[in-house]
């Protein structure tokens, strides 16, 4: 990355042609600082990717400099300019691309004190997503912002670091068509006579530079709703003004929801939700200026799903909660990223939970927190906490690690404190901290002064430490007394030849579920457990069973041993939805990580051929789709037909209860099982009546999105494609192609991943490269190929041929997923290929993924020798 030099100009910076793929650690001086910040910017994206402007900063210097130093990346800077004083001073520009930035020199100091630095700049609307960049619907043409985590560099020349706060006004000139949306309301558009205006916007609050936010092209707007005095309204490219009703209502009551939980109104002038037709978050918190993908903000209330409705209400009150948590108090450097990410992930399940407590959000949640819990069993796993040191680096770091271990952790420390404790403390440091930047400790100290607690003594471990515990549950008896022995370890999924010394010791605040002998009942015990190995007494219960994470509120794994889990198969229905979701999964990874057996798994998973909660069910495709596409198929040829055979044994009833269509008055749950049954029965267990129904249902479907319950539109799709032949698949291509929905566009997409003829499998990779496939949604296509056993192999010889045309076409941040995927290909021989393609053909933020990757390529190879024979002997012992 670099910064560029406009042709003949001596002062005028350039980028060197082959900047280094890795910028250099480097930190702006504290010693000069933005106070007021002023872009003037001209781009019209429907006739040049050509844009220009001026920026000009109010600075403040605690001392006197001979030069400022400033971050730019990929632009043309020049014409600096220095006042101080009503005195005007000329500065040289002299660029440093491989930390991303131009320096400022002067012949005289610049004294301590106020000044005003004024540059010009230039550059082009950038491909990746990323900076200020260029979309594309057909023929239209837009410009839009995506500044997170380090990318404000490569819209203008700023000061991109997080506690440089600034107020920022920006002013645009473009063509008078063009819709222009910014952070704050406009203050004042003027027309002028060759057909361009210009759109002044009013000065923003203190913001940091990567929540600046632009949008500019032909978008529509709809028609406001308040929550109280906020005005709430969807942006969108012309036609889709019918799909935002939705997004208005979750945006409306979530919204008021947070401003009561913070105990603060809205802190900005206005909420614009912008759908952009290509992004790569899936949203980000411009303050009173959110991005998101069209997915999640536009939709038909007539063929959305249930799950379609609640991930876009999580992800709007997620960004809705950085207004307060994240732009008003923002972390002071990028190792405190899970500050913002964290919260925010906590907090939109918490409010949403109480808007609609029928969606059961945290049962969501538990789908969600599984792939922390898998990452961080990882021996390349790292800290919630992590040391930045370069843009990187910071990239590197929005993984489920920040988000979802992190929001588990501020669920444990809520229970812990209690809820209303908890609110007043995230309350106190809010207030306190507002418009200005923080680190943990500041949060500990809010909490602790509210509570009485010594906080980050609870807190520290999980936030520094990598990793967690396995905590080893056993009912005892000593001299005529029951106890519950507990005991700790750090949980591997491949756990080291050696251990390391000393062993690693979290305070888990532990939570127990203990049934009542034959009264049927159960009740709650805690503890904080901080030794090695600890007993606690049972009170006197009669312990017909005991549960290890009562609720599923510990970021940890419950290890009962095999008399516990007996007692727990029989006892099931005293386990809440949440609890049956997390033994399934905690019983899955440890067999994956070798402490529990395949046999332990497959009676709880018979034991739940019952299982009435949609939920439930979908936490058991997981480990049954691993075991079928992957561990069967790889331990011999008929183990694959008798694990299939086994799931239409234990499921296969479910389908005839429920069959397909919808009883009238049929409640969300019910059509969320059957949804659940048939993936499982028919995607999983490839039953020929599923299958061949599916085909019967997708054809209906094709020619009528509203013939089918929408809660089985993603299942049948899937089931349909992967039996499809060339007619299914132009029947797909040409409904993604003039689908009417982003929800309708993206399944068919998704789908055409799922085919299994080689052809189709061809033409699907020939499409990515292609406008047909969204820069947004390539890796998304690829990861799809890669999970699809007919063409995986494929996939991994078309990315390595195509890799020069492709790679322009994969963003940042969603690069690291391409090399997240490649384990599924399973022998020494691709570990050996990837490794040596990655390391060869590097991708920025990437290398901590692709040690993962090579890692679970290990893990596998050990997981089959070890469960293949396993589940061999467990399926032929059924039949003996």
């Amino acid at each position: 990355m670099a910064v560029k030099k406009r042709p003949r100009k001596k002062k005028a910076a350039r980028a060197k042609k082959s900047a280094p793929e890795r910028v250099r650690a480097f930190r702006l001086s504290p010693h000069v600082r933005p106070r007021d910040v002023d872009v003037a910017v001209e781009l019209d994206p429907s006739r040049s990717t050509a844009f220009k402007g001026t920026v000009a900063f109010d600075l403040e210097l605690d001392r006197r400099k001979s030069a400022i130093e400033l971050h730019a990346a990929d632009l043309r800077v020049g014409r600096a300019r220095v006042w101080v004083d009503g005195a005007m001073r000329r500065g040289q520009v002299v660029p440093h691309p491989e930390r991303q930035t131009v320096e400022i020199r002067f012949d005289a100091a610049v004294p301590a004190g106020s000044a005003r630095l004024e540059l010009a700049f230039s550059g082009r609307l950038r491909a990746d997503l990323c900076g200020l960049y260029q979309a594309k619907v057909g023929e239209q043409r837009y410009a839009f912002t995506q500044l997170e985590a380090a990318d404000a560099r490569k819209f203008f020349p700023c000061f991109d670091e997080p506690a440089m706060k600034a107020r920022f006004q920006l002013s645009v000139t473009t063509g008078a068509g063009n819709a222009v949306i910014s952070n704050s309301p406009a203050e004042r558009v003027e027309r002028h006579g060759d057909g361009t205006q210009t759109v002044q916007f009013a000065r923003t609050p203190l913001l940091s530079s990567y929540l600046v936010a632009l949008a500019v092209g032909e978008l529509d707007c709809s028609e406001a709703a308040f929550a109280g005095s906020t005005e709430i309204r969807v942006w969108h490219v012309p036609g889709k003004g019918g799909l935002v009703a939705f997004a208005l209502e979750a945006a409306r009551e979530t919204l008021l929801r947070l401003e009561a939980y913070f105990d603060l109104p809205y802190p900005y002038a206005k909420l614009d939700l912008v759908a952009v037709p290509d992004f790569e978050f899936g949203a980000m918190e411009n303050a009173g200026a959110v991005f998101f993908r069209e997915t999640l903000l536009l939709m038909d209330p007539a063929t959305v799903t249930l799950m379609e409705k609640k991930r876009a209400a999580e992800v709007i009150c997620h960004e809705l909660a950085h207004m307060w948590y994240g732009d008003l108090v923002t972390m002071a450097w990028w190792d405190d990223l899970w500050l913002n990410e964290a919260f925010a992930t906590w907090m939109a399940f918490h409010v949403v939970d109480q808007w609609k407590p029928e969606w059961k959000m945290w049962q969501d949640f538990l789908l969600h927190r599984a792939a922390a819990l898998d990452l961080d069993a990882l021996r390349n796993t790292h800290p919630i906490y992590t040391t930045v040191r370069t843009p990187d680096d910071a990239n590197a770091n929005f993984d489920v690690i920040t988000y979802e271990k992190g929001a588990s952790v501020v669920r444990m420390i809520e229970r812990y404190l209690g809820a209303d404790v908890f609110r007043d403390g995230v309350r106190r440091y809010i207030r306190r901290h507002r418009e200005s930047n923080t680190v943990a400790a500041d949060l500990w100290n809010a909490l602790s002064e509210v509570s009485g607690e010594k906080v980050d003594r609870v807190v520290r471990a999980w936030i520094e430490q990598e990793g967690y515990p396995a905590v080893t549950v056993r009912r005892v008896e000593v001299d005529g007394t029951a106890y519950i022995e507990l005991r700790q370890d750090r949980f591997y999924e491949r756990p080291p030849r050696t251990a390391p010394s000393p062993a690693p010791r979290w305070p888990v605040p532990w939570v127990g579920r203990i049934g009542d002998g034959f009264l049927g009942n159960s009740h709650s015990v805690r503890h904080l457990l901080t030794k090695r190995r600890d007993r606690i007494p049972a009170d006197g219960a009669d312990l017909s069973f005991v549960y290890g994470n009562a609720d599923e509120g510990g970021f940890f794994r419950p290890q009962h041993d095999e008399d516990v889990v007996k007692d727990l198969i029989e006892n099931l229905n005293a386990l809440s939805p949440l609890e049956r979701m997390g033994f399934v999964d905690h019983q899955w990874a440890l067999l994956r990580a070798g402490r529990s057996s395949v046999a332990s798994l497959l009676d709880l998973i018979a034991a739940l051929g019952v299982e009435r909660d949609a939920d439930v069910l979908c936490a058991l495709r997981r480990p049954l789709a691993t075991m079928t596409r992957r561990l069967a198929p790889d331990t011999g040829p008929d183990i694959e037909a008798r694990l299939r055979a086994w799931i239409e044994v234990y499921y296969g009833a479910q389908v005839d209860e429920l069959g397909w269509a919808p009883a009238a008055n049929e409640d969300a749950e019910t059509s969320l099982r059957r949804a659940e049954i048939l993936s499982i029965v028919g995607g999983i267990g490839r039953a020929t009546a599923v299958l061949e129904e599916a085909q019967r249902q997708c054809a209906g479907y094709l020619a009528d999105r509203r013939a089918l319950d929408p809660n089985l539109a993603d299942p049948v799709v899937a089931m349909a494609a992967a039996d499809g032949d060339k007619a299914l698949y132009d029947s797909f291509l040409s409904a993604m192609r003039g689908a009417s929905t982003p929800q309708e566009h993206r399944r068919f997409l998704l789908a055409l991943g799922d085919f299994e003829d080689p052809a189709l499998v061809d033409r699907t990779l020939a499409l990515s490269l292609t406008d047909d496939v969204a820069t947004q949604d390539v890796v998304f296509v690829l990861v799809r190929l890669l999970a699809n056993r007919e063409a995986r192999e494929r996939t991994w010889e078309f990315i390595k041929r195509r890799w020069p045309r492709l790679r322009p076409r994969l963003a940042p941040l969603l690069a690291t997923r391409l090399i997240d995927a490649t384990p599924g290909l399973g022998t020494r021989a691709h570990r050996q290929d990837v490794a040596r393609f990655f390391r060869e053909n590097p991708i920025p933020s990437g290398s901590r993924a692709l040690r993962q990757a090579l890692e679970r390529f290990d893990w596998y190879a050990e997981y089959r020798r070890r469960a293949g024979p396993e589940l061999a002997a467990y399926l032929s012992g059924l039949t003996e």
